[in-house]
């Protein structure tokens, strides 16, 4: 099966209220898919993912369209980010840590892209028409689960989410896969449950695509003996 299919399997198998939401990290005009446009308003990733997932839309994202620096700074979009931004500041100045020391350790460790990206692109999954970076599940904890289950499935092991309450959607569902490989779970932050408006019973399950065909399969062998 290609995405496409694959992602209209995963929605069925999970009982997906919304699709999962493809996320490509464009490193030139030229990477963009045909008959995308870039998105006219400036919102923050988040929103575009939600996008995506609500409304169905395809679309890709530059620079002036980001309006969460933060993000666009995770994702690689935004090279040379404001001192406040890069040294963790504007996070102890938002009340986020005790000290800007806590601060600057946690944004030290938080997962960036640091090659050049020229643009993000979002689509639904189900109706994708490029290879991921990072595929992305908005759903409630029980479904998490299952996909922690299936990932698991063929190879065995433990899952580990990596998270710290910022940069979310960025940084730990996208940032994450992309230079880790793997996948990753997080529990939103402030401005994704703001703004994008996760909700108090979702959180989010992202994972490359070289894991999709496993899950899938995974989640049909659990609903055979688990109905």
């Amino acid at each position: 099966m290609d995405i496409k299919e694959l992602g209209k399997k995963l929605e069925e198998l999970l009982g997906l209220e919304y699709p999962a939401v493809a996320v490509k990290l464009a490193k030139s005009k030229e990477e963009i898919p045909e008959g995308y446009q870039e998105i006219e308003q400036e919102i923050r990733h988040c929103e575009m993912i939600q996008l995506a997932r609500k409304e169905g839309k395809k679309f890709y994202a530059t620079l002036d369209k980001h309006a969460c620096k933060g993000g666009a700074y995770a994702l690689g979009i935004l090279q040379n980010p404001p001192e406040p931004l890069a040294t963790g500041k504007l996070y102890y100045k938002l009340g986020n840590f005790e000290s800007e020391e806590a601060a600057r350790r946690t944004v030290e460790a938080i997962p960036r892209v640091e090659e050049k990206i020229y643009a993000s692109v979002y689509a639904p999954l189900s109706d994708g028409d490029f290879e991921p970076d990072a595929i992305v599940v908005i759903t409630t904890p029980k479904k998490v689960l299952r996909l922690v289950q299936a990932l698991l499935y063929k190879e065995g092991g433990r899952f580990q989410g990596d998270f710290s309450g910022i940069q979310s959607l960025c940084a730990d569902a996208v940032a994450a896969v992309k230079v880790r490989g793997r996948a990753n779970a997080t529990l939103g932050c402030n401005g994704s449950r703001k703004y994008a408006r996760i909700e108090d019973g979702e959180m989010i399950f992202a994972f490359p695509p070289s894991d999709l065909e496993n899950i899938v399969k995974a989640l049909q062998h659990f609903k055979e003996i688990w109905n």
